[in-house]
């Protein structure tokens, strides 16, 4: 078979014209690589050049890089634990508040009534009752004001304060000491095991990486962030 040229063609593969060009595919001695690090056309990209290409850092296939958040997931979304921490420290503290009210109430407006009912009491002889009345008063009046501050810490701590969860911590760890001294029956557990399990939901579950953001960004101490 001849071409228009009149030479020879005997099935040999075509030859590199006299400029010294390469076979399509292949860059020419001098040529630009591709743009954005891509191969020469006719190569597949290794994987470290798909890593490099990936936008923003990202490896191939949609995996994101270390460090990069995750797609559909707020960072700043509030755990769990630390709402749970804080639904169970107004509930506790909103119980006792209660029950601080009820007592100092009942005890000043009948005060003498419990007085001479102690006084008529065995190993009350040498104990003054109107002494006794007013000891109970200052314990719950100590008691509600402590019960207010505890719920103040747990909002303040529901907003991403770190400084609020800090002082949440101290409260519930009193609780604890306090419970563990004058503990007398099962329903005395009750505050004991609330503080507990305060304290362990501030540390637990994504807690503590939720407040050090929140300091991070000047976000912590009583500044309030908004959650999700």
């Amino acid at each position: 078979m001849s071409d228009s040229t009149g030479n020879q063609s005997h099935g040999q593969p075509d030859q590199p014209d006299s400029s010294g060009g390469q076979p399509p595919g292949y860059p020419t001695p001098g040529q630009q690589p591709s743009p954005y690090g891509q191969p020469p056309q006719g190569q597949q990209p290794s994987y470290s050049d798909q890593y490099a290409q990936s936008p923003y850092g990202q490896q191939s296939y949609g995996q994101p890089a270390y460090g990069q958040p995750s797609y559909g997931v707020d960072p700043d979304k509030r755990p769990g634990t630390v709402t749970a921490a804080g639904v169970i420290t107004l509930i506790s503290s909103g119980l006792l508040l209660l029950l601080s009210a009820i007592v100092i109430i009942g005890a000043v407006a009948a005060r003498e009534t419990f007085v001479d009912q102690m006084a008529g009491q065995p190993g009350m002889e040498n104990i003054n009752p109107d002494d006794v009345v007013s000891f109970v008063v200052v314990v719950f009046v100590i008691a509600a004001i402590w019960s207010v501050l505890a719920m103040i810490l747990a909002v303040f701590a529901l907003r991403r304060s770190n400084g609020a969860r800090i002082g949440l911590v101290v409260s519930a760890a009193l609780t604890v000491v306090l419970s563990l001294i004058s503990i007398t029956s099962i329903v005395s557990l009750l505050p004991l095991v609330a503080a507990v399990t305060t304290i362990v939901c501030l540390f637990a579950g994504g807690a503590g990486a939720w407040f050090s953001r929140s300091s991070d960004t000047g976000g912590g101490g009583w500044q309030s962030s908004p959650v999700a």
